[in-house]
């Protein structure tokens, strides 16, 4: 595969596996079985409206442990702000609450992250941006630290295997923190507590984690277990998502898009993504739209300005998902890049923005913004500031 770096004798780098994950019918029952005596008096960290959808077969699981008392918290909204952490925390402090479990999709998992990390660490929201907290995000787990489950409703963010957490700041600004120590150490992953979700968010999630396994595809970061990753996730992602659009009730399809949206976030939490998630974050503070409906314009415009001189690793993931292979690199990425765009129209996601207004001084703000993600440098095309701030521009076109 041509577009792929090898891993060469000077690569190098370091492997965080995540923790285990039981997978399948009654993936909760297990996990919550190999818990053991580690699981203390959880905190439940979920929203509203899945509680209210997956609660009953949660508790139900819960309290099929002998002895197990839990406290339920489901404040949590989409995009998430500090005031959620604030609010979660509060609750299990003043509940003496020793581990925790977040149940839902990546905004209820990224609250619990942070919540965790403020109980394992000691310290209040307020500080995770502070020495003290990133001190402690940034340090290795302990033998002692609180157990952290994960069971995901959703099909999309991957944050039950990534090492990221997106919270919006208390100035309206979206921060991602990234912890391997924050990362749930035991993942339950059972398709039926998905059906439940409703088309529109189904597809969402779903185009997220298709963006979330080619980025960390193309980019230009060699560790070989990511790309491993990320291929198999996008091949199911795309794979499953129409099926799960086309037969919500498939148990089959279900599975597949929860499996290709963990493996997802495994190989973004190995090797990142590229520069459509990178500017994606910055615009997501201006508009209020779903994560995904922001992914699509950003994803037409910047895969294909990438691909018209980086097309290589777009062609080599066409010719392994059996999408194009003409043997033209050229015609090939543009062939993946158009399998993507079809997928987003199918799932209703526009690839283009009605009604945004920017600047050139507001794209040259975004541009220098997102010129601080980690992503941003691993692009396989190198952008410069002043040809991201014309990308945003386009956009607004």
């Amino acid at each position: 595969m041509s577009g792929q770096q090898d891993c060469a004798p000077q690569a190098q780098g370091v492997m965080a596996w995540p923790g285990v994950c039981h997978w399948g019918g009654d993936a909760l029952a297990r996990t919550l079985a190999a818990a053991g005596a580690r699981l203390r008096l959880p905190l439940v960290v979920t929203d509203a409206g899945t509680w209210g959808a997956a609660g009953s077969a949660v508790e139900a699981a819960l309290a099929a442990v002998p002895g197990l008392q839990w406290h339920v918290h489901d404040g949590v909204v989409p995009n998430p702000a500090l005031d959620q952490v604030r609010a979660a925390l509060r609750v299990a402090r003043e509940r003496g609450c020793a581990s925790v479990l977040a149940v839902g999709g990546g905004s209820a998992i990224d609250v619990a992250k942070a919540v965790y990390a403020c109980l394992a660490g000691g310290f209040d929201a307020d500080e995770l941006q502070a020495p003290r907290g990133q001190a402690w995000l940034n340090s290795a787990a302990e033998g002692a630290d609180p157990l952290f489950i994960a069971v995901p409703t959703t099909s999309g963010t991957g944050s039950e295997s990534s090492s990221a957490a997106l919270i919006q700041g208390d100035d309206g600004r979206k921060r991602l923190y990234r912890s391997l120590r924050a990362r749930p150490s035991l993942v339950a992953l059972q398709p039926e507590l998905t059906l439940s979700l409703p088309s529109r968010p189904t597809a969402q999630g779903g185009f997220d984690a298709v963006l979330h396994a080619l980025g960390a595809w193309i980019n230009t970061d060699p560790s070989p277990v990511g790309k491993a990753m990320a291929l198999q996730a996008l091949r199911l992602c795309m794979r499953a998502l129409p099926d799960v659009l086309r037969a919500p009730d498939s148990l089959r399809a279900r599975a597949d898009m929860q499996m290709g949206a963990y493996m997802a976030g495994l190989a973004i939490g190995m090797s990142k993504v590229d520069a459509v998630h990178a500017m994606c974050t910055p615009l997501e503070s201006r508009v209020h739209m779903a994560h995904a409906e922001v992914l699509g314009p950003i994803f037409s415009v910047v895969a294909r300005h990438t691909a018209q001189t980086a097309a290589a690793p777009y062609a080599d993931a066409a010719r392994a998902l059996g999408i194009a292979a003409t043997g033209d690199e050229q015609q090939d990425a543009l062939a993946l890049i158009e399998a993507v765009e079809s997928l987003a129209r199918l799932a209703g996601i526009p690839l283009r923005f009605a009604g945004l207004a920017l600047s050139e001084q507001d794209a040259a703000q975004l541009a220098s913004q997102a010129m601080l993600s980690a992503s941003m440098p691993i692009n396989p095309r190198v952008l410069a500031p002043e040809e991201i701030q014309s990308l945003y521009l386009q956009m607004a076109a």
